[in-house]
């Protein structure tokens, strides 16, 4: 019986274990990048890992601040990071509002017409001749319009407006206020753990994104962040090939790398600590109500 009461806690105990040592291999790329960025280029061995900055300076972040490209990728990636969070967030929370509701007509339609594109998707040349016939080519729309409504967080912001007791809305109703006063005074703050955590994944999706920005954009005007890294790594790759080391003469490649990818990953970082409180709340809003 002793052997079998501490299983639980030994099993636990390796499971933490397991889990900080995943962390911490994760964390290692990351951890290089930074102190990479901080080090003197010519004294930095490129795959050695070390623990602190060597021959600290910040010249690599001088340079990328001041270069034009980089500005300009980063505040295409900033507009269409925020544009796409608050549209995203909001056509996905109203629609997922109304099919929270038993009342509504034609409830089990709506429910099958969305479930049916998690099956089926038209494809990159479909949906490429639906964005270009209706003008959004060469537009930030087109980088937030066709991907703003994705069906895995409506159901489940459908299912945690479900957990939502009925009897709020009833006593809402008795006093006179209609659906919209509802749904932002009562269900939304009551959301708000989820609400976070599904806006903090768009936000991700429309930072990271890459593709789309391919596919649509031709403007050098709305080169986003990714492009611009894209780039940058197959610029030096080619000058590594010629021989040349150098991205300008006066800073290597490597610390512009790992300068560039430090500032791109910056502003999620920063983002995170402010809605953790509502994060692990919101990463079990799919076993609220099935």
């Amino acid at each position: 019986m002793l052997t079998k009461s501490r299983l639980p806690s030994f099993t636990s105990s390796w499971i933490t274990v397991f889990l900080l040592l995943f962390s911490v291999l994760s964390f290692i790329p990351f951890y290089y990048v930074i102190i990479a960025s901080f080090s003197n280029p010519h004294l930095v061995e490129e795959g050695k890992l070390m623990l602190l900055p060597r021959g600290f300076t910040l010249d690599a972040y001088g340079e990328i601040l001041r270069n034009d490209k980089f500005i300009n990728s980063f505040k295409v990636t900033v507009e269409r990071t925020l544009l796409g969070t608050v549209v995203n967030l909001a056509l996905q929370l109203t629609i997922a509002y109304a099919l929270s509701k038993a009342y509504l007509p034609g409830r089990r339609l709506f429910m099958l017409y969305i479930i049916i594109t998690l099956l089926f998707h038209g494809g990159i040349i479909p949906t490429y001749l639906i964005v270009k016939n209706t003008g959004l080519i060469d537009t930030i729309w087109a980088l937030v319009i066709p991907g703003a409504i994705n069906t895995w967080n409506v159901i489940l912001l459908r299912s945690f407006f479900e957990s939502v007791p009925s009897s709020l809305e009833e006593s809402a109703k008795m006093d006179g206020a209609n659906d919209i006063y509802i749904f932002w005074k009562i269900y939304l703050p009551l959301s708000l753990p989820a609400v976070s955590t599904i806006g903090l994944f768009i936000a991700v999706t429309h930072w990271n994104s890459f593709m789309d920005a391919v596919i649509y954009l031709n403007s050098y005007d709305l080169q986003v962040m990714q492009i611009y890294l894209r780039d940058m790594v197959v610029r030096q790759e080619m000058q590594a090939l010629l021989g040349d080391s150098n991205f300008d003469g006066n800073v290597s490649s490597l610390s512009l790398r790992t300068a560039s990818i430090f500032l791109s990953t910056l502003p999620i970082l920063l983002l995170y600590p402010f809605i953790q409180k509502y994060f692990i709340k919101g990463v079990m809003i799919g076993a609220v109500k099935g």
